[in-house]
């Protein structure tokens, strides 16, 4: 395997200049009826999440951290901006936690064995089963190895340092289990998930009252009376505790032997916090002594939200006794929220019942409300009809990518829905999701073609719904061009291409054989323009044809391969458009034979190109006698020294061309979606080998971009986004028909 990288580095991802809103507003969200149901609506929620998210980064931005990056505090913040980043469409709050582990080196704090030091961890798993980079759990799985390596024999009263080596504190049960469980998850090394199990028995052991359904924050507690005569339970580290609770239910796999001992005390502590609700919706700070702590308390709230939510979400708890509890418990939560997304009423740290005032807020009170917020979209979206999911499951931001449904799939599910036109909606903005019908070259309808911009690990929900959808500019179109020798030239928003028909051949001082591009810097179609006026090797301000072909593959063509030598093909002989846009154009061109050496050959060449791509996807099929034929795929060089990369391993070749005067600079690339053993370069060309089998489908993908277009000016941007293109097409977007 071989990856080089020549006079270039690889880009890494700037977060520090997102620009957030001053404010947040709710969408109008105009749906039928029956496309949502309940109190609370899912795009509201959302809107709410996002406004309290916000309020908090701004704060940290224009006041800095109030406490470690790495501390309790902030973990519990992470954990809510998880859940938030999953549903919006802002990719900010995902770039923003990453960053957060860049900073902290991917390392937990300094206090090595105490919990509230690890409770990160949790944020670092969640991201590894993202973005699969080892350096986000490699620290903190060395700290676990030593965890369940300790002997944890300890007595847990409260005495002698022991919550710096043991988990004796209820809150312990929100940080440390959870941190292990999630580890567990996403290396599969139930280790860690056992030696949580067995550590949060020993905590309940020792602080869990049977009698009341309660944990004492800790030994020195046990005992302790309220003025009421009551036990004293702190209302947030009851939260942190079944909060903690449902973290753990999470990762265990199905079939985990003490899976069902959890759900027990899941409900048992579930019917008890539902009983202890107070008359404003919140609970209070202390739970059985309510009137001692008048005020509303926003941070245990936020728990008890999430936490019975989840419950009824996943069958645990039933909806007609929790949902009221849950839906007055969110309108209190949302009460506190102040115009400018503030969240008031959070008890400040502590370690007991103490007060909260509209002007005390923390980051673990945040992150609470924002776990809440996600299960109940996950709630409300329970109910949608006729909708479907689609998932990114990457640490890739993906903007404007397209997603195909096979048509008759589609139809199955949505029968009633599709018999008239139909458009699809996004259930969280209210916004159409742009589609196009694929005929591909057929009478009736292939797939259904969806222009959908996810942020990484989001998620988008969408409903299928009879009426006339929006109509979209046109981003892809193509087209055989007789008035000009035969060519067949198509285009999207980003750049536009063209192949040589037979007329040229009749014309040897302009003969081509390979793939010509032309740089835009329009988003609009400029292919019928520019051949009316004739003149596109000038810059008429929208951009130019200046790249040069000649007897080459252009900018990623293919050819069979022997004894050092490319056998081209004449140009094309026939043309098939298979479909037109809006969003995606495709076509077929097939050619005569010809002789590979002693092999006569045949091809038909399918390429199509979509909205928002710097790359057109190849599809060639040879016909020749025999099983086996060497190709190769090339990008022609220029005299000039350019940039080159050569990653074998993942079957990415790009180049950065040299300079071509004022007309500025292109990219080519291709991927493969597989790993491509033998790149090279000759004089002529950056050369991928690859093998094609007879009537079988040889497929990669092939592509420019123009540093004067605006998006990508430089070698490393255009080298990051050919590695990018390669992991999405390895990783595509997953889609759920519900």
């Amino acid at each position: 395997m071989m990856k080089t990288i020549i006079a270039g580095s690889l880009l890494g991802l700037s977060f520090l200049h997102v620009n957030l809103p001053a404010h947040t507003t709710m969408p109008v969200v105009a749906m039928p009826a029956d496309t949502v149901a309940g109190t609370y609506i899912a795009a509201a929620i959302r809107a709410q999440m996002e406004k309290v998210a916000a309020w908090q980064w701004r704060y940290i931005a224009e006041k800095g951290w109030t406490h470690a990056l790495t501390d309790w505090t902030n973990g519990a913040m992470y954990a809510g901006m998880l859940s938030l980043a999953r549903v919006t469409a802002n990719p900010f709050f995902i770039d923003r936690l990453v960053q957060v582990g860049k900073e902290n080196g991917w390392n937990t704090g300094p206090d090595r064995f105490f919990a509230d030091e690890y409770c990160v961890g949790q944020l670092y798993a969640q991201l590894y089963s993202l973005y699969k980079d080892p350096v986000m759990t490699e620290k903190f799985r060395q700290l676990a190895d030593s965890i369940v390596a300790a002997p944890h024999t300890e007595s847990l009263e409260w005495k002698n340092g022991v919550h710096h080596r043991e988990w004796a504190w209820c809150d312990a049960l929100f940080m440390g289990p959870p941190a292990l469980a999630y580890l567990s998850t996403v290396t599969g090394d139930l280790r860690y998930l056992e030696t949580a199990d067995k550590l949060w028995w020993k905590t309940t052991g020792f602080l869990y009252n049977r009698q009341d359904s309660l944990y004492y924050r800790d030994g020195s507690f046990i005992g302790k009376k309220e003025n009421n005569g009551a036990n004293v339970y702190w209302s947030r580290g009851n939260g942190w505790v079944l909060g903690g609770l449902v973290r753990m239910l999470e990762n265990m796999p199905a079939g985990y032997a003490n899976k069902a001992r959890f759900q027990e005390l899941y409900k048992q502590m579930a019917y008890r916090i539902a009983t202890l609700q107070t008359v404003d919706g919140t609970w209070h700070a202390s739970l059985l002594d309510p009137l001692s702590y008048p005020a509303k308390e926003t941070s245990g709230t936020g728990f008890y939200v999430y936490a019975l939510t989840w419950g009824v979400n996943n069958g645990l708890l039933p909806e007609k006794d929790f949902m009221p509890v849950i839906q007055k418990g969110w309108q209190a939560l949302n009460d506190c929220v102040q115009p400018d997304g503030k969240l008031g009423f959070v008890q400040a740290i502590g370690a007991a019942p103490g007060k909260a005032t509209a002007a005390d807020t923390e980051v673990y009170g945040v992150g609470a409300f924002l776990l809440a917020g996600g299960e109940l979209i996950k709630y409300e979206l329970r109910k949608t009809v006729a909708g479907l999911q689609i998932t990114n499951n990457t640490g890739i931001n993906r903007e404007e990518d397209l997603v195909e449904i096979p048509y008759q799939q589609f139809v199955a599910k949505y029968f009633k829905q599709t018999q008239q036109s139909f458009k699809i909606t996004d259930l969280l903005s209210g916004r159409e999701v742009p589609y196009q019908l694929l005929y591909e070259g057929n009478k009736t309808v292939q797939k259904v073609l969806l222009q959908v911009s996810l942020p990484a690990g989001a998620s988008l929900y969408a409903a299928v719904q009879e009426g006339t959808p929006a109509p979209i500019k046109v981003k892809a179109y193509g087209r055989y061009v007789p008035e000009r020798k035969d060519d067949y030239a198509w285009e999207n928003d980003r750049m536009a291409y063209r192949m040589y028909g037979k007329a040229l051949e009749q014309v040897p001082t302009e003969m081509a054989y390979g793939i010509d591009v032309w740089a835009k810097r329009t988003s609009d179609p400029v292919i019928d323009t520019w051949y009316k006026l004739d003149n596109y090797h000038h810059d008429n301000g929208q951009g130019l044809d200046y790249y040069s072909v000649g007897l080459t593959l252009g900018a990623g063509d293919t050819a069979p391969y022997g004894k050092d030598t490319i056998y081209y093909p004449k140009n094309y002989r026939h043309w098939k458009t298979l479909d037109n846009g809006p969003l995606r154009t495709s076509f077929v061109l097939s050619y005569d034979t010809w002789q590979a050496g002693n092999i006569p050959v045949t091809v038909t060449k399918t390429i199509s190109l979509d909205a928002g791509s710097q790359l057109n996807k190849m599809q060639l099929q040879y016909l020749f006698s025999g099983n086996q034929l060497p190709v190769v795929t090339g990008i022609v060089k220029r005299k000039e020294p350019g940039n080159i990369l050569l990653d074998e391993q993942h079957g990415v070749m790009g180049y950065w061309e040299p300079a071509h005067g004022e007309d500025g600079t292109l990219g080519v690339g291709c991927v493969f979606a597989r790993e491509v053993l033998g790149m090279s370069v000759d004089g002529v060309h950056l050369l991928s080998s690859g093998i094609v089998t007879d009537k079988q489908t040889y497929e990669y993908y092939f592509g420019a971009a123009w540093n004067k277009g605006g998006r990508i000016t430089n070698a490393a941007a255009w080298f990051s986004y050919l590695e990018t293109f390669a992991q999405k097409i390895r990783q595509p977007l997953q889609v759920t028909l519900q």
